[in-house]
């Protein structure tokens, strides 16, 4: 869930530092809220909310993100994160760079874009990183080290393809085992 506060922000066509120096409120306060880690005070809401010309109320009205009219049009990309990190596994380093191209190009779009983008590069960065030592590790121990290989990109392919199908079935993906480096 998130408050509504971004989408009326980039409306006016602000940075969250414009609107902070329009409002009053420091920056830090308002990527907090947009992103749903603090709730907003009542008194930085209304300061909020006089610099973007709506009411309190507006602002403080909770969304579900996969429900709200314009998500379903997310759903059209979301898919496309993890098969560009798809096709990145048969080229090397290309699983990180497809998908954080696509990413910083669509990240300021919706916040659907923006999330998914995060969790497959995230899972992607993990997996490259496991996957250097256990190269190493082929090459100087064989036996330990060529099943861990086959297991960490047999995972990584399973996992891809789990979260295509439920990218285009309107599920939220699900990477387990993955250190959130973009937060």
């Amino acid at each position: 869930m998130t408050s509504k506060l971004a989408d009326y922000r980039r409306k006016k066509g602000l940075s969250q530092q414009q609107l902070a120096d329009v409002s009053g409120v420091s920056a830090r306060t308002i990527q907090r809220i947009e992103t749903g880690k603090v709730e907003a005070h009542p008194a930085t809401l209304k300061m909020l909310a006089e610099a973007l010309e709506v009411e309190t109320e507006e602002l403080t009205v909770i969304k579900q993100l996969s429900k709200s009219p314009e998500s379903n049009n997310d759903y059209k990309v979301k898919p496309v994160f993890h098969v560009l990190a798809l096709i990145g596994l048969f080229f090397p380093i290309f699983n990180i760079i497809l998908p954080t191209l696509l990413w910083f190009l669509k990240k300021d779009e919706s916040i659907v874009y923006d999330l998914e983008g995060k969790l497959a590069i995230n899972f992607q960065i993990t997996m490259s990183l496991l996957f250097v030592p256990s190269v190493l590790l082929l090459i100087f121990v064989f036996p330990v080290g060529f099943p861990l290989v086959m297991i960490i990109y047999f995972y990584t392919l399973v996992m891809c393809v789990i979260n295509i199908f439920r990218s285009i079935n309107k599920k939220d993906s699900f990477y387990p085992l993955s250190y959130r480096f973009l937060r």
